[in-house]
């Protein structure tokens, strides 16, 4: 299910576009994914690409597959589907914000970027006025907070974000979900590497946004949502996963 609040121009614009960031092998989740890209493991016989793009077709048929690791599995499965497709290939895995860089010339000037081996089975509140935005959740587990990141909101704004927080504020918790306008691109191209992984952290550009005064939205989510990590997360995602 999704939201039935799609009255914002996010979603009246027939050039948005859907970026799934696709390069990852998944190293924590072999055997799995020796023989096939992350997005592409299996689950109740489909790709986890797969569901991601069925939830947001409903949104746009235009999507943005960045592309790595096998590539050619991932670009033949999207065109059996009919949706439009286009892919770029991320030459050198540095992170999420790094392969954000490489759809600068493939976007208008609002789009969406998806992680894809996240799955959910839920609705996403959004506001009526949507500059830009990061799905976020409530979650009951600290230790989940902790191995992704925080998010502070003040007054329906996004005050701060914390990648793999050591102190947990609230149980609020970031989304691999994010809604940017072409803004984002200069804060990536001046972000600095962090030393948590010498990556441009996505976290870190959002921070940055956030201090130069940029209006980050919290887009609220209820329902199943999970990172696709481990092996036994295959299982879970079956229990909640609508084919």
């Amino acid at each position: 299910m999704i939201s039935s609040k799609m009255t914002n121009n996010w979603f009246k614009n027939n050039k948005l576009k859907c970026v799934i960031l696709c390069a990852g092998r998944g190293k924590r989740i072999i055997p799995f994914s020796e023989e096939v890209p992350k997005v592409m493991i299996t689950i109740k016989n489909k790709p986890a690409l797969g569901f991601i793009i069925d939830y947001w077709k409903k949104y746009t048929k235009n999507f943005v597959f960045v592309v790595g690791y096998k590539k050619e599995q991932v670009m033949d499965y999207v065109r059996t589907l009919p949706i439009n497709s286009e892919f770029v290939e991320q030459k050198h895995l540095k992170g999420i914000a790094d392969a954000i860089s490489y759809v600068e010339n493939l976007v208008s000037d609002q789009f969406i970027v998806l992680l894809g081996d996240c799955v959910y089975n839920g609705t996403f509140n959004f506001p009526d006025e949507l500059q830009q935005g990061v799905g976020v959740q409530k979650v009951d587990n600290p230790e989940y907070i902790k191995l992704n990141y925080s998010i502070k909101i003040t007054d329906d704004i996004i005050t701060q974000v914390v990648e793999k927080p050591k102190k947990i504020i609230n149980d609020l918790c970031g989304m691999g979900v994010y809604f940017f306008n072409k803004k984002v691109f200069d804060y990536i191209k001046n972000t600095p590497a962090s030393s948590l992984r010498n990556e441009i952290e996505i976290t870190d550009v959002i921070e940055n946004m956030i201090k130069s005064g940029e209006e980050i939205k919290p887009i609220f989510f209820k329902g199943e949502y999970l990172n696709i990590t481990y092996p036994e997360d295959i299982k879970k995602a079956e229990k909640f996963i609508i084919e």
